[in-house]
């Protein structure tokens, strides 16, 4: 496909309104397209999954993009030029260049985690990041970012989460979300899935159970030898020896008791301060960076 020939002006034209409208999730889920604002998101949209972008607008007059443009058009997607006007109207956060993607492929259940082998790798030790009910987007997004960076090999959603295809989302992740496979699951799917391949599920808990009290990370990780996930909090030990899912609570209300009960371990970030908790964006990073490096460095 061409770039298009045809130049956008019309702020009120019927394309530009269908765009507009996929802010709203009314929208996204009628037509199962989804928008992507920004520079960076586009680029890794177009890099990366091609497969899933329909059509990219640019505004000329403020960015070329000329990265972004090359890429599309050598993966046969249309590219409009348009009116700053145009783009405003399509987003107030388009920073000069917007795509159009297609759902359909994205974003897994848990019957295509389980029944595709390859949907999500769980050969070998490894993380993977999982989150419950986060309502934030900015949360939702800032933790994808940092799973995609921390090298883990997906992220799952579980339970009644933000969509992940709101607009706030996806500027968040700021391109991940094109980077690593997102599923979604309800909180029995998940534990089913973690089971039946074997996935280890850390808890992040601040209380953790009666019966399971929580490892405390620094300590863990940086207080000797190296010991197995079976060691126990008695004997301090904590190390990614399989593929394991780090599992995050909700913003307000953490992880409820009976998800904790069913997790292998719980494992807290230690506060040294008075702070009563780190917020979710920010617990995410330090566990799930904490653990990767300590994974590719090894521990003296």
């Amino acid at each position: 496909m061409p770039k298009a020939e045809h130049f956008i002006d019309n702020v009120h034209s019927d394309r530009v309104r269908r765009v507009a409208d996929l802010a709203s999730s009314r929208a996204r889920k009628k037509t199962g397209k989804f928008l992507i604002e920004g520079p960076q998101a586009v680029r890794e949209a177009v890099t990366f999954r091609p497969d899933l972008v329909d059509d990219v607008y640019v505004d000329t007059n403020a960015d070329p993009h000329l990265d972004i443009v090359s890429a599309a058009l050598k993966n046969d997607l249309y590219v409009h030029d348009v009116t700053s006007e145009v783009l405003a109207r399509i987003s107030k956060d388009a920073q000069s260049v917007v795509a159009v993607g297609r759902s359909e492929g994205l974003i897994l259940d848990s019957a295509a985690a389980t029944k595709n082998a390859t949907a999500i790798d769980t050969a070998g030790a490894g993380l993977i990041a999982a989150c419950w009910q986060v309502r934030d987007p900015g949360n939702e997004g800032t933790v994808i970012r940092t799973a995609d960076a921390s090298g883990c090999r997906a992220v799952v959603l579980v339970g009644d989460c933000v969509d992940p295809l709101n607009p706030k989302v996806i500027r968040a992740t700021a391109g991940s979300l094109f980077h690593l496979p997102l599923v979604r699951m309800n909180e029995t799917e998940f534990f089913d899935w973690a089971r039946s391949q074997e996935v280890a599920v850390w808890a992040a808990d601040i209380h953790g159970t009666a019966g399971k009290p929580p490892i405390d990370l620094a300590s863990s990780v940086f207080s000797g030898p190296s010991a197995s996930e079976s060691a126990g909090p008695e004997r301090g030990g904590l190390s990614v020896q399989r593929p394991t899912a780090v599992l995050f609570g909700n913003e307000a209300r953490g992880l409820p008791s009976e998800m904790v009960a069913q997790a292998d371990l719980t494992v807290k970030i230690p506060l040294y301060g008075k702070a009563e908790s780190l917020n979710l964006a920010m617990s995410s990073a330090v566990l799930l960076y904490t653990l990767a490096m300590s994974s590719h460095v090894g521990r003296m």
